[in-house]
């Protein structure tokens, strides 16, 4: 079944790289916001939507379907269904 994944990251971020690297890998279909490269307004509007779902504001997060994710790698093959 296919998952809807959106992923908040900052493009000079080590772990949010590793993290666009395992979606690549697995062949997940990512909606990717690298906030840091978004002009100041869609910045403002990604933060204020982060802020909703992660209140700490941390990177990366990644959300599938409607559950949020850091970087847990174990987590994500579950939720994904991506079988090790």
């Amino acid at each position: 079944m296919l998952k809807r994944v959106r992923l908040y990251a900052l493009s000079t971020c080590p772990v949010c790289k590793k993290v666009k690297e395992f979606l690549r890998n697995n062949f997940i279909d990512a909606e990717i916001i690298e906030v840091d490269t978004l002009d100041s307004g869609e910045q403002w509007v990604a933060v204020k939507e982060l802020k909703k779902i992660n209140p700490q504001e941390t990177f990366p997060t990644l959300i599938v379907e409607k559950a949020v994710v850091g970087f847990d790698e174990e987590a994500l093959r579950k939720i994904l269904e991506i079988n090790t």
